[in-house]
């Protein structure tokens, strides 16, 4: 099934060194606080970028990691962001910034016109701290040589450096090859320089994912220049194996190395004046307990009750981390937007929608947490009980007419049409065999000019099931978890917005005139595809749902009532395909009194 996709961008590299360098600027004119601590981990994530763009240019010019003058010198600055960001965290942001200083010698160093950045996931989208791994570096003794596993492994590295005390800059290489079986490529230069460290060598990188190949080809390719593994310690984002796709030589590797991991919740659900808990204290004041963490499906028991009969599926560890934290009287909704640009993207899209009445008004972004009311009285159309149909219906339209309108797309963003027809049509193989993808070849066949001509990208919601919708005692409909589906780590991205017109036929059950009638009002509010090209966004969307939950469901470790979920989410999502595929709508047609009514 076909799920995930890398993005990047091409960036001026001497405009980023500037920009980095206003960045620490701006950094170090707040106030000492929680506010300029996440500014400083703003900053260190867009050192960490600058540094793997410029890395990766040297690179292919060399056909090896090489850690040349510009590395070095993005690699200085991402160093001195981690020292400072490490100190911080220690003093409770009570330190000075010295200006643009940490940046400065990028300007003495010959850089590339344009390079390649990659956002790093983990900071964006999984709640990678880099705090954590400068605690869990604490542990080395002696002086430490660390390599950073690009894209993410540059900031890493420089926090595992930061918190070893180490002397020497890090280092980064990238691992190329299959997938599931990386290889890292050490150019003589740097293998020289590499084999002159005396103590522990330090492989920073998240994961270790489906296959951990990338953790073994670092240690790997520092076997080769004569250090013994023993010495090797690798830094993770989480203490589990590798994943189901890792071989049996790979699982073997990564299992014999020793690895250091301190997990997010030792640092940031203490009592430390950056902890969770006191983050946000200048938004909502201080908290009056620990925070109740609702992640990874959590979220459930809090807002359905503890009956998990009336569960929806979850996603699991994909889920942003989100936290319930009780202050000044009444409880407030932390939920993980990203460290950076991602996060303050989130903010402005909050603040956007909540003017509007669309969703709940956020307190403010502290240290890449969104915090917003916890709207205890709000219940999930499951459990809403009945109420009109049309209410429904008039908020689903309102959302999408309004994001497809106020949120259009840059260019080059979110998968092109032919990519959704190559995944539709490669998940309904998978999923439903040969003649449920032909079916979809010969829907894009006819449909795919006119979709590729007209469509107009958004910033979709792209996530519309009903368990998203929340009602309130008077009837007033809110729409949870809208900010940021569209920049996450699947491969649809932005979309024109009958994307989500087809999400709201396959998750709400629309009848066939309700979904030609909200198909026309997102039409008539912002240009893109017409109406008729429905079919196409239908059969795409069910067949990438359909990977998204055959994904979930083969999770290791799933409870019966979990996994029973998710399966079933999968069957659900396969009928809606089928359906689109054969004109079939088996729903319940619109009449004036018809309600709402759950399952």
């Amino acid at each position: 099934m076909r799920f995930f996709a890398d993005r990047e961008r091409t960036v001026p590299a001497r405009a980023a060194a500037e920009e980095l360098a206003g960045f620490l600027r701006e950094a170090a004119a707040l106030a000492p606080g929680p506010l300029r601590h996440g500014a400083l981990a703003a900053v260190l994530v867009r050192a960490g970028e600058l540094a793997q763009g410029i890395a990766d240019a040297e690179r292919a010019s060399a056909g090896a990691d090489r850690a040349g003058p510009g590395e070095r010198a993005a690699m200085a600055a991402t160093l001195g962001c981690a020292r400072g960001l490490w100190a911080s965290w220690r003093t409770g942001g009570a330190i000075e910034i010295p200006g643009a200083a940490w940046a400065a010698g990028l300007s003495a160093v010959p850089l590339p016109d344009a390079i390649q950045v990659r956002p790093a996931e983990g900071f964006a989208l999984y709640g990678v701290y880099p705090e954590t791994y400068a605690a869990a570096a604490r542990a080395l003794a002696g002086d430490t040589t660390v390599l950073g596993v690009r894209s993410i492994g540059t900031a890493l590295a420089a926090m595992v450096a930061a918190g070893a005390g180490a002397r020497c800059l890090p280092v980064t290489v990238r691992p190329v090859g299959d997938p599931f079986r990386r290889e890292v490529r050490i150019a003589p230069a740097l293998a020289a320089r590499l084999v002159r460290g005396a103590g522990p060598f330090a492989v920073a990188d998240e994961g270790p994912g489906l296959s951990g190949s990338s953790f073994v080809a670092a240690a790997e390719a520092l076997s080769r220049l004569g250090v013994d593994q023993d010495r090797v310690r690798l830094f993770p984002s989480h203490p589990g194996p590798p994943g189901a796709a890792a071989d049996p030589r790979t699982r073997a590797a990564y299992e014999r190395l020793a690895r250091h991991h301190v997990p997010f919740e030792a640092l940031f659900l203490g009592d430390g004046p950056l902890a969770l808990g006191r983050l946000a204290e200048d938004l909502v004041g201080p908290s009056d307990g620990p925070p109740r963490d609702l992640s990874a499906g959590a979220w459930r028991g809090a807002v359905f009750g503890p009956h998990d009969r009336r569960w929806p599926p979850s996603q699991g560890w994909r889920e942003r981390r989100k936290f319930l934290v009780d202050a000044g009287g009444r409880s407030w909704l932390a939920r993980f937007v990203g460290i950076g640009e991602g996060g303050e993207r989130a903010l402005r899209r909050a603040r956007v929608l909540a003017a509007v009445g669309l969703v709940p008004a956020p307190a403010g972004l502290r240290h890449g947490f969104l915090v917003e009311p916890f709207l205890a009285d709000a219940l999930p159309l499951e459990v809403a009980g009945s109420f009109p149909r049309a209410a429904l219906l008039a908020a689903v339209r309102r959302h999408i007419c309004f994001v497809a309108a106020r949120f259009p797309a840059a260019d080059g963003e979110g998968a092109p049409p032919q990519v959704l027809a190559e995944v539709a049509i490669e998940n309904a193989r998978e999923a439903l065999g040969a003649r449920a993808a032909e079916e979809i070849a010969a829907l894009a066949g006819r449909m795919l000019p006119e979709v590729a001509r007209d469509a107009r990208p958004v910033e979709v919601d792209g996530k519309l099931q009903p368990w998203e919708w929340l009602v309130r005692p008077g009837g007033e409909i809110l729409k949870a978890d809208a900010l940021d589906h569209h920049r996450d780590h699947a491969l649809v991205g932005c979309q024109d917005a009958l994307w989500d017109v087809a999400g709201a036929t396959v998750e709400l059950d629309l009848s066939p005139d309700e979904r030609a009638r909200l198909a026309r009002a997102v039409r008539a509010a912002a240009p893109g595809a017409a109406p008729r090209c429905l079919p196409f966004y239908e059969a795409a969307y069910a067949a990438f749902e359909v990977g998204r939950w055959t994904l979930a469901a083969a999770d290791p470790g799933l409870d019966e009532g979990e996994r029973s979920r998710r399966r079933g989410q999968v069957g659900r999502l396969a009928g809606s395909l089928l359906r689109s595929l054969g004109g079939e709508r088996s729903r319940t047609p619109t009449g004036s009194d018809q309600r709402y009514r759950p399952g």
